[in-house]
C-alpha cells in the first residue's frame, strides 16, 4: 500500500494483492440530492421516505428548515440528531460534515440508508468526497448522486450559473422535474443542454420527483458497474470550460509510476478535475484493476479477471473544468511500460 498525505487533501491508492478474491460488505449506502433552487430535491426526499418505509434511513439536510419535521414523530433529539418515530434519523449540516459523521457511526444510532441533501448552490463533489477513501469508507459506500433540474428553469440555470454546471456535471443520474409544466419544445431543449453538460447520465422526465426506477439502488460506484459501463462507447462532452477526456492504452501500465503520477495530479488538480474513472491494465496483475476519484480522494477495486485471449487495455475518463488533455495524455504515457 502507497498513502501519500499533503495535509487536508489527502490521497490515498492502494493497489490489490494479486488473485485477491472480490468480496462484497454489507456497508450503509449513501445518496446524494443536488440540483439548483426550486428544483425539487424535498419533496424528492419526502418521496424516498414515503415510499421506502422498510428502510431506516438517516437522512442530513444543508438548511435543515427544508425537512417538515412533524414534532410528535421526535422520540429523542441528542447533538442536534432527531431520533423519529417511523425509524428516521433527521440533522442538520451545522458542523463539519465528517464530525457528523463521525457521530452517525456511533452505535447509538440504527440506519441502513444515509441521504444527504445540499442547498440549490452546493457543489455536491464536495461532499462525495469524503466518502472516498479513507476510514469512513469502512461504513459507508457512495451509492450515487441525483441530480434534480426544473425543467421551466434549467437552461437558464446552466447559462448564468458555475453550480449548476457542476451539480449536473457531476451527478450519475438527472431527474428532469416538473415537466408538466413545460412545452414539448422547451423539454426537448432542456434535455439537449443537459447532455452537453453530462453525456453519460440517464435523465429520466417526471412531475413531483415521482419516476419508476429504484432511486437508492445506482451503484454508480461500484466497481463491477463502472466497468461494465466503461467498455461501452463513451461520448466526449466539452461545454464551456467543463470537459471530459477518455483515453485508452494496450500498454500495461507500471503501477509505481502510476501512484506517483496520479497523487500528484490530485494533490494539484483536485478541485479542478472532479472526477476519474478508470478501468486500469497493471503490469502483472491477474485482474482488470478499477480506479476512481473524487476531488482529491481516490479508491481502487479489483474487477473481473483477464481472460485467456482478452485484449487487455487501460480507459480511463477525466472530468473537471477547464482541464487541458496534452498534460493527461503525456503523463499517461509516462506511466506505460513501452
Amino acid at each position: 500500500m502507497v498513502a501519500v498525505s499533503h495535509g487536508e487533501a489527502a490521497v490515498t491508492t492502494l493497489f490489490l494483492p494479486k488473485n485477491m478474491p472480490m468480496t462484497k460488505s454489507n456497508k450503509i449506502p449513501v445518496t446524494i440530492i443536488t440540483g439548483f433552487l426550486g428544483a425539487g430535491k424535498t419533496t424528492l426526499l419526502n418521496r424516498l421516505i414515503t415510499e421506502n418505509s422498510a428502510k431506516k434511513f438517516a437522512i442530513i439536510e444543508n438548511e435543515f428548515g427544508d425537512i417538515p419535521i412533524d414534532q410528535e414523530l421526535v422520540v429523542n433529539a441528542k447533538d442536534g440528531i432527531f431520533e423519529m418515530s417511523n425509524g428516521c434519523i433527521c440533522c442538520s449540516l451545522n458542523v463539519e460534515l465528517g464530525e457528523l459523521l463521525q457521530k452517525l457511526m456511533s452505535d447509538e444510532y440504527d440506519f441502513n440508508h444515509l441521504i444527504i441533501e445540499t442547498t440549490g448552490i452546493a457543489e455536491p463533489d464536495g461532499i462525495a468526497a469524503a466518502f472516498i477513501g479513507g476510514n469512513r469508507e469502512t461504513k459507508f459506500k457512495l451509492d450515487g448522486t441525483i441530480c434534480l433540474a426544473d425543467a421551466h428553469d434549467i437552461v437558464k440555470n446552466l447559462e448564468e450559473r458555475g453550480e449548476a454546471h457542476k451539480q449536473v456535471a457531476f451527478s450519475d443520474l438527472i431527474l428532469l422535474n416538473k415537466t408538466d409544466l413545460v412545452s414539448k419544445e422547451k423539454l426537448l431543449e432542456a434535455k439537449n443542454l443537459i447532455k452537453k453538460y453530462n453525456a453519460e447520465a440517464p435523465i429520466h422526465e417526471c412531475s413531483f420527483g415521482k419516476v419508476e426506477k429504484d432511486l437508492l439502488d445506482l451503484n454508480a460506484y461500484d466497481g463491477d458497474r463502472l466497468e461494465n459501463k466503461l467498455l461501452n462507447p463513451h461520448h466526449h462532452h466539452h461545454h464551456n470550460e467543463l470537459v471530459a477526456h477518455s483515453f485508452d492504452f494496450k500498454e500495461p501500465i507500471l503501477a509505481d509510476k502510476f501512484e506517483h503520477w496520479i497523487n500528484m495530479l490530485l494533490f494539484l488538480s483536485g478541485y479542478q478535475i472532479y472526477r476519474i474513472k478508470g478501468i486500469l491494465n497493471i503490469e502483472g496483475e491477474t485482474h482488470k484493476i478499477i480506479f476512481q476519484s473524487v476531488r482529491s480522494n481516490s479508491k481502487i477495486d479489483v474487477g473481473s479477471p483477464w481472460m485467456e485471449g482478452e485484449i487487455r487495455k487501460s480507459k480511463i475518463i477525466f472530468i473537471g473544468n477547464n482541464v487541458k488533455r496534452e498534460p493527461l495524455e503525456k503523463g499517461l504515457k509516462g506511466c506505460l511500460k513501452i
